[in-house]
């Protein structure tokens, strides 16, 4: 009898594990909009100038590398190996960073650069735009974290096909929590950090693509906006 009891418990633990796992609400929550209808691009296209570049109907990874191609060599090269490699085989999905005029070179020497550790770049858009259009964009953020005077960030930005900018209204950890901290945004993912983009980013870029592989897109969102406002 006590072999029969041990045999089911092995049995039946398993099963009851992956259960939980499946209709915990952590499997389903969905990524927060943290600002709505972000500034679009208009008449703007990649460096090669193949395409057409906006951020509507695209799941838009957002960088701005201003004057300082060069500077952020290793940011570009982390976000390539952690994101870019995981999610170009998507449908919808681009990486947008927006440089300023006098990098023609620098971009081509980057490009060679990803070149070695990704077959194919057709989805990794460097686009040249004045510096008032690369600060006009950016402000539509609203976000706390700064360019610097190049018009540079080591930070990216999450922007959905509504054109709406994705993050975490709470983003502390456990023991913040655990320790009654404030709650605090996340805006951006800061690309020199490995363990932001092996965790926090792939984790969030890959829930919004499960929102839109559901179809619940348009009702979740309205609803997290309304959270959001209140």
């Amino acid at each position: 009898m006590k072999k029969k009891i041990i045999l089911g418990i092995l049995f039946l633990l398993p099963i009851t594990i992956v259960l939980i796992l499946l209709f915990t609400n952590h499997n389903y929550r969905q990524l927060p909009i943290i600002k709505q209808n972000v500034s679009e691009l208009v008449n703007y296209t990649s460096f090669e100038g193949r395409d057409s570049i906006q951020f509507k109907g695209k799941i838009t990874i957002l960088g701005f590398l201003g004057s300082k191609v060069k500077d952020r060599k290793i940011n570009v090269l982390n976000l390539n190996q952690k994101i870019y490699k995981r999610f170009s085989g998507f449908k919808h999905f681009q990486l947008v960073m927006l440089v300023t005029p006098g990098q023609e070179e620098e971009i081509k020497n980057l490009k060679q650069e990803i070149s070695r550790f990704a077959d194919e770049q057709k989805y990794w858009n460097f686009v040249i735009v004045e510096k008032d259009e690369l600060e006009r964009v950016f402000d539509g953020l609203e976000s706390p974290l700064p360019l610097d005077e190049f018009g540079s960030s080591e930070y990216v930005y999450i922007i959905d096909k509504n054109k709406d900018l994705r993050g975490r209204i709470d983003d502390r950890t456990d023991d913040e929590i655990e320790e009654k901290a404030a709650p605090y945004m996340l805006y951006g993912y800061n690309t020199i950090l490995i363990s932001e983009l092996s965790g926090k980013m792939t984790d969030d870029v890959r829930i919004l693509f499960k929102e839109y592989r559901g179809g619940k897109n348009e009702k979740s969102d309205k609803r997290r906006t309304e959270d959001l406002k209140k």
